[in-house]
C-alpha cells in the first residue's frame, strides 16, 4: 500500500470532518495501544495542537499501557488529562446484577465514551475513532463504548495495514511490539479472545470480502466459521439503528 498516499488522505480527512462541524479540535481516549497512538500521530500532523486525550484507567489496567499513553501524549506535546475511572465503575456495578467480566469491560468501554463525549462538550472537539477495520469487521468493540466517535480515520484499515502504518510513521517500537489488548481486564488479549492471530484473521476476512473461493480453501475451517459468525452476529454495531418508517401507512 502507498502509505505516503494514505497519510495525505488520512490527515485531509481529519482537517475537513473538524472543519464541516465547525469544531475546534479532536479529542480521543488514549489507551496505550497501536490504534490510539495511531491515531493520536495522524491527528498531530492534521491539526498540530488542536488535539487533547484522555488517558482512563481502572483498578485491573495495564499500568504500563498508561506510562506508554502518558509519554506519547509528552513525545508529540498533546494536551492531556488523566482520569481514573475505577470510581464511577464501581458505583455501575453495585447496581448491577450477576456481572461477568465482558460486562464489567463494556461499562468500563461506555464509561470512558461517556467522558470523552462530555470533554468533546467542553471543548467543541470531535470525539475521533480509533477502532481498525477489522474489529468492525468482526464487532469486536462495545457498542456505544470505544465503537462510537463523530468518525474514523482508521476504520478502512486492517489491523495488520495498522501495524504497516506505524511502521511507516516511525511510532514508537513499544507500540507495535505489544500485544493487542483493548485492556478491559487484567490479562485481556484480543487474540486469545478471538482465537487466532490477526495475521490470520486479516487473511481471512480480506478473502471473505473479495469471496476468493481459491484462497478460503487454504485457510483454517474453524477461522473462516468463526469470521463469518461473528460478522453476521455483530453486524447490528456497524450500522444506525433502523428508525420505523410510516410514510406507506399514512
Amino acid at each position: 500500500m502507498d502509505y505516503e498516499k494514505i497519510l495525505e488522505i488520512t490527515c485531509n480527512f481529519i482537517k475537513q470532518k473538524v472543519k464541516d462541524a465547525r469544531a475546534e479540535g479532536v479529542v480521543l481516549g488514549l489507551s496505550g495501544g497501536i490504534d490510539s497512538a495511531l491515531v493520536a500521530h495522524l491527528c498531530k500532523k492534521a491539526l498540530k495542537d488542536k488535539i487533547f486525550a484522555l488517558l482512563m484507567p481502572s483498578s485491573s489496567s495495564n499500568k504500563d499501557n498508561l506510562k506508554d499513553a502518558l509519554e506519547l501524549c509528552e513525545e508529540l506535546k498533546i494536551a492531556y488529562k488523566i482520569l481514573s475511572i475505577q470510581e464511577i465503575l464501581t458505583s455501575f456495578l453495585e447496581r448491577c446484577e450477576q456481572t461477568d467480566k465482558i460486562r464489567i469491560g463494556n461499562l468500563a468501554a461506555r464509561i470512558r465514551m461517556a467522558l470523552l463525549y462530555d470533554f468533546s462538550m467542553l471543548k467543541n472537539f470531535l470525539v475521533i475513532g480509533t477502532s481498525n477495520k477489522s474489529e468492525l469487521l468482526l464487532g469486536y468493540g462495545t457498542i456505544y463504548g470505544d465503537l462510537a466517535c463523530a468518525f474514523n480515520p482508521i476504520g478502512d484499515l486492517y489491523k495488520s495495514e495498522i501495524y504497516e502504518f506505524a511502521h511507516f510513521l516511525k511510532l514508537n517500537e513499544k507500540f507495535i511490539q505489544k500485544s493487542p489488548s483493548a485492556d478491559l481486564w487484567e490479562g485481556q488479549s484480543d487474540e486469545s479472545d478471538l482465537g487466532f492471530s490477526y495475521d490470520a484473521i486479516d487473511k481471512g476476512l480480506k478473502a471473505l470480502e473479495k469471496n476468493d473461493e481459491e484462497e478460503l480453501l487454504k485457510l483454517d475451517k474453524k477461522l473462516i466459521q468463526m469470521l463469518k459468525e461473528r460478522s453476521l452476529k455483530n453486524a447490528f454495531k456497524r450500522k444506525m439503528p433502523e428508525i420505523l418508517s410510516l410514510k406507506n401507512f399514512q
